[in-house]
């Protein structure tokens, strides 16, 4: 079975944007999206996975939401995280996608709806689709597209 991430990108001006991830392996899917910086998204995905083979202890990662205003760094509500990790000893990687809805007050957070998605890829899948996601930064294509195996 088939599991597929879809990213798009829609700049705000010359340095932010909105990032909108649709996820879906099996019968699981999302769609979510979060501010970036788009240098920030090239630094923490793009140029990490060019490191071959992946750490396991700083993959490829990168998260947005709502940020603690007072501690610099901490993610308090995370509406969109893509990590690629190494997942078996064959190359294999492990893709970890998280999605969520904006939930801007505590009692909302009760009917806050989310999504965790897990599937297996390849490196050439993930080149490809670091160099369609850089292209889709650069307002030079529509979307990019992880293809993978649901685990």
């Amino acid at each position: 079975m088939t599991a597929e991430l879809h990213v798009r990108y829609s700049p705000d001006d010359e340095w932010l944007g909105q990032l909108v991830a649709t996820v879906k392996s099996g019968t699981f899917s999302g769609t979510s999206s979060a501010w970036f910086d788009r240098q920030a998204v090239k630094d923490g995905f793009i140029n990490t996975r060019r490191e071959f083979p992946i750490s396991a202890a700083s993959p490829p990662v990168i998260q947005g939401g709502f940020w603690d205003r007072d501690r610099k760094g901490i993610l308090e509500q995370c509406h969109l995280r893509i990590a690629v990790r190494p997942y078996n000893v064959r190359g294999e990687l492990l893709v970890v996608v998280d999605l969520a809805t904006e939930s801007r007050t505590n009692p909302d957070r009760d009917q806050q709806q989310s999504v965790t998605v897990r599937f297996l890829t390849e490196y050439g899948n993930l080149d490809t689709f670091a160099a369609e996601f850089e292209q889709v930064l650069h307002g030079q294509r529509e979307r990019a597209t992880l293809l993978g195996s649901k685990t």
